[in-house]
């Protein structure tokens, strides 16, 4: 029989131990639960019974492999049976080493070296090397072959994120990926971003998608290697309203990076920190608890008071956030223990916040009296900026807020001027920044509603607004009355930050969607779906109980009132997304639903998870939104709502 990619890896894992292990060593290697490992074994005594090797498991002792020499070699046999990873002679794996040992080493190594090094001809090399160079062609990046190995004309993030891309291609999914992989890095790198991972994982307390965490191991990886030959990321040129969101997750950066310089011995520069922020961001990490502090019952207690105490100040309820709240938490606590031992940090953002964000960070600072009473503490402004950070973050995603661009050909004193006079006209939930023309077109403008410049402009997508250099009291008028228009067409329905509806068209099929069901359990709805795709051909059998599997890891209901449950990648042959709307709410974990959306997302369509769960989350950030679609009375009706940012919006 064939082992699945999760049993080969288990029977390695097995394999590989002298003693007893418990289940939690399985499961803290392979990111699944403990009943996940159980079954595996289960399934994987069934398929090497032939072999004559058997899985022991004693109470209080653990779990082993028995058998003699003989029969392990034939457990090797199957392992190896059907699998697609690379020999660590074959051409693909010696191209990676060849790429690699280019940008990983400080001397890398000549034709002739690489030709003895593997036991192939000169001329086999060459031809690596031109694969590798019309590899990078073919991303738009241009290198060349000197005395001191591969020269690429790109940014040091533009090069990791190459190598990654070539990795990602040149590796077929297998039993041994991870470690054809972790061979070409530093033994120190790999422990260090498996410990790393590892213990974030644990502390988030749920699963994270395995995708995500080959993804992130890799790219830490690479980062970590071109760190040891002192090559730092460029710094990177963002606006504030993108940068917010990477800064959410700057302590955790920050404590990686002490890590860093204390097993590898490098320093890290500022934009190295924010870089390890982006990873995180791009791989779905939430801010966490990095410590067993979450014990600390009076921290989280005047936490809670803090979010409602801020929630009467900004007239909108955060008190049923939760993200918010682990992410205040995972601040707080640790800030406690800063400030009582005089460690300061300094926010690289602290200006600008202070100048865009006024409004929150002032609100922030009145409302903490109560928390720097109680622990005898005095805020550095630092320390508010963060917790403005995670406060601005949570009203945007309840509350529409504009992003306003000035734009200014370099007279810093006249967009200081505008931004100014624009400040003491608008509302609270809009934000200004300034940025030069120059930079305009290498800036991203996904955040942006709309662009005030005083020189002409190249067409984009945003709108723009001309003033002049001194703007009167009419065109500030203009101006007021524009974003107020902007509050007016927005609504609460129809989200600027809806950026995805073709990709969500991509999958969206009217055969899937289903209106005003009458299931009273999530039983039910889970049966019904799963077998809803079994009987069109579109999962496998192994589907039904991997949703069940990962509901039991934690619940995929969401307080908004929307559940949104899926199952691993193995078991889905066709991406397909289905959308249940329910006559009542039904109880969903801890929470009240009545809006269902099941992801099945096949391997192949993995690279597009990201962008598509995004798109889904987007959609729905508040129980309005989800009431407004769940009130849909025809499956025609909903599609066109599902598809509002698109080709199909209705309004």
């Amino acid at each position: 029989m064939i082992l699945s990619k999760r049993e080969k890896q288990l029977l390695r894992l097995l394999l590989e131990q002298q003693d007893y292990q418990p289940a939690s060593f399985f499961q803290k290697q392979l990111y699944v639960s403990q009943k996940t490992i159980y079954t595996d074994l289960t399934n994987v005594e069934e398929k090497i019974k032939d072999t004559g090797v058997a899985i022991i498991r004693l109470p209080r002792k653990g779990i082993r492999l028995e058998g003699d020499e003989l029969e392990k070699q034939k457990v090797y046999r199957l392992l190896v049976k059907n699998q697609n990873s690379l020999d660590e002679f074959s051409p693909d794996y010696r191209r990676m080493f060849i790429f690699s040992n280019y940008l990983f080493s400080k001397k890398p190594m000549h034709y002739q070296e690489f030709a003895d090094y593997f036991f192939v001809s000169y001329q086999s090399i060459k031809k690596d090397v031109d694969e590798i160079l019309d590899f990078c062609q073919l991303k738009q990046v241009t290198g060349k072959i000197t005395h001191l190995g591969l020269q690429l004309t790109a940014r040091e993030s533009s090069q990791q994120s190459l190598f990654k891309s070539f990795l990602d291609h040149s590796i077929e999914t297998g039993t041994n990926q991870r470690a054809s992989i972790a061979s070409l890095f530093d033994a120190r790198v790999v422990e260090l971003t498996e410990d790393f991972i590892s213990e974030m994982s644990n502390a988030i307390g749920r699963q994270i998608n395995h995708y995500f965490i080959d993804s992130l191991t890799m790219s830490l990886e690479i980062f970590l290697s071109r760190l040891l030959i002192d090559k730092h990321i460029e710094k990177q040129e963002n606006l504030v309203f993108d940068e917010l969101k990477r800064m959410k997750l700057y302590m955790v950066a920050v404590s990686f990076s002490e890590i860093i310089y204390k097993k590898l011995a490098v320093s890290l520069q500022e934009s190295d920190i924010q870089y390890i922020c982006s990873l995180l961001l791009a791989h779905g990490i939430e801010p966490y608890i990095q410590s067993t502090e979450k014990k600390e019952t009076n921290v989280t207690l005047y936490t809670k008071q803090l979010i409602k105490k801020m929630s009467k100040l900004l007239k909108v309820d955060l008190t049923q956030d939760d993200l918010l709240l682990q992410a205040l938490l995972s601040h707080i606590v640790p800030m406690i223990h800063r400030l009582k031992s005089d460690m300061l940090i300094k926010n690289p953002l602290i200006k600008s916040i202070k100048k865009q964000y006024s409004t929150m960070f002032t609100l922030t600072k009145y409302a903490i009296g109560e928390l720097e009473k109680k622990f005898q503490l005095s805020l550095t402004e630092d320390e508010v900026s963060f917790l403005t950070i995670h406060f601005q973050l949570a009203f945007e995603k309840v509350n529409v807020t504009n992003h306003i661009l000035i734009v200014c050909s370099s007279g810093i004193a006249t967009s200081e001027l505008i931004f100014n006079r624009i400040k003491q006209t608008i509302s609270a939930n809009t934000v200004l920044e300034i940025i030069q023309s120059n930079k305009l077109t290498s800036t991203s403008l996904d955040m942006v509603d709309l662009i005030i410049s005083t020189i002409p402009l190249e067409e984009v997508e945003p709108p723009i607004l001309y003033v002049s250099a001194l703007p009167t009291t009419e065109e500030i008028a203009t101006i007021s009355a524009k974003i107020s228009n902007l509050n007016e067409n927005e609504k609460k329905f129809h989200s600027k930050k809806y950026q995805s509806s073709a990709l969500l068209e991509k999958y969206l099929d009217p055969a899937f969607l289903f209106i005003k069901k009458d299931f009273l359990t999530k039983e039910a709805i889970l049966n019904f779906l799963a077998d809803d795709y079994l009987n069109k051909g579109l999962v496998t059998n192994e589907f039904k109980q991997s949703l069940f599997d990962r509901e039991e890891l934690g619940s995929t209901g969401l307080k908004t009132g929307v559940a949104i449950p899926h199952a691993d990648p193995q078991t889905v042959k066709e991406t397909k997304l289905s959308f249940v709307t329910l006559h009542s709410p039904i109880s969903w974990g801890d929470t009240k639903i009545q809006l269902i959306v099941l992801l099945a997302i096949a391997e192949e369509n993995m690279t597009e998870a990201k962008e598509l769960i995004a798109s889904i989350y987007d959609l729905f950030n508040s129980k309005e939104e989800i009431q407004w679609v769940v009130n849909s009375q025809t499956p025609e009706e909903l599609y066109h709502r599902l598809l509002r940012g698109g080709h199909g919006h209705v309004f």
